[in-house]
């Protein structure tokens, strides 16, 4: 078996035909081309064409993965889940992740922190619902713990609390604390608060809300449980 051409595919920069005795025997990845030294005129032994074939299937998964993560950070785990949907051998996983993994490409603790730090900018949540999602997404917990920081929650809670407080005030429900609490409390718990969490931050931005609406019932809220 003889190589007797290597020709660009149209509209596909990357990508080559490789033709064995006249006849095209697959489409690789030129860096699999290169990577292999393979050459017109040049034999093709049976090892070396399943090297080949080996070195286009892992490449062709490596282009699958990088691809994924194009659009956003992910977990190692979501990447392997990502290539056993599509098929990919097990083997071929291993190496494409130990690849990604020696790039930086992927990072358990580098996407925590970009998740934790997402979640916050546009969907803030509790420490417990943070690291319920990482742990979803196959992040160590030990790395889920060290990211998520407890002691934040306060400051995640009023982010998010604020931007409800802008719907409940247009709704009329920040001139009523009964409805005000109940509302705001069961949405901050929805978000992974704690109660006490969810207590403190109701009763400040029920103050808050009074200073920036002069038609809010004035009078302070009693110290009662939210429904």
């Amino acid at each position: 078996m003889q190589i007797t051409a290597i020709e660009p595919q149209a509209n596909k920069n990357e990508q080559v035909n490789l033709f064995v005795d006249g006849q095209r025997l697959l489409t690789v990845n030129i860096l699999v081309v290169e990577r292999l030294g393979l050459a017109v005129g040049q034999e093709l032994s049976p090892e070396l064409l399943a090297r080949l074939r080996r070195e286009a299937a892992l490449q062709q998964a490596l282009d699958r993965a990088l691809n994924y993560l194009s659009f956003r950070p992910r977990s190692r785990q979501e990447v392997h889940r990502y290539l056993r949907r599509r098929g990919v051998a097990p083997d071929l996983i291993e190496a494409v992740l130990e690849r990604l993994t020696e790039l930086g490409l992927v990072d358990d603790r580098a996407f925590a922190t970009f998740w934790v730090e997402s979640r916050e900018r546009f969907h803030p949540e509790g420490a417990r619902a943070l690291q319920s999602e990482l742990r979803a997404r196959g992040v160590a917990p030990e790395i889920a713990a060290e990211v998520v920081r407890q002691e934040d929650d306060e400051e995640r809670a009023l982010q998010a609390g604020r931007k409800k407080v802008r719907v409940l005030l247009r709704g009329g429900a920040a001139k009523n604390y009964e409805a005000f609490r109940n509302q705001l409390g069961a949405f901050l718990l929805r978000r992974g608060f704690s109660y006490e969490t969810a207590k403190r931050v109701v009763r400040q931005l029920w103050h808050e809300s009074r200073t920036s609406a002069a038609d809010v019932d004035p009078a302070d809220p009693a110290d009662e449980p939210m429904d």
